[in-house]
């Protein structure tokens, strides 16, 4: 069995809109979060691919790129179009040349306000490093 299948996914998507709503400063710090599991960074990428796919879908966050980490000149906002072919491209999930970030969305806001309470002790837990 793999060890991703204990992976709490709606709590790790909790985790990605937290991420958003600090000022994520690439998509490579998703996969940075799953670094609390003992897990293959095969599976580090697949879960982050497959979380972000997901809130992307929702409209819970956008999909920017920037020209560098500093996020002072955006480029563009990703349309959901390119969104595979992006996320498909290992070279994205790097912190080199433009950069890929997720904001968070007004629905996102409403939806991690909504959401957070219930997972709060959870998060507590995790961030002061307790497994």
């Amino acid at each position: 069995m793999s060890k991703s299948k204990i992976i709490d996914l709606e709590l790790e998507k909790i985790v990605f809109l937290c991420n958003a709503e600090e000022g994520n400063p690439g998509i490579y710090e998703l996969t940075w979060e799953l670094g609390y599991y003992e897990i293959t960074i095969e599976e580090k990428y697949r879960i982050s691919k497959q979380i972000l796919t997901e809130i992307l879908s929702e409209g819970l966050v956008t999909l920017e790129k920037y020209s560098d980490l500093t996020h002072s000149n955006k480029i563009e906002t990703i349309k959901s179009e390119q969104f595979e072919s992006l996320l498909n491209n290992p070279f994205w999930w790097y912190p080199c040349n433009e950069i890929l970030s997720i904001e968070l969305t007004k629905k996102g806001e409403a939806y991690l306000d909504e959401q957070i309470e219930s997972v709060k002790n959870q998060l507590n837990e995790r961030w002061i490093g307790k497994k």
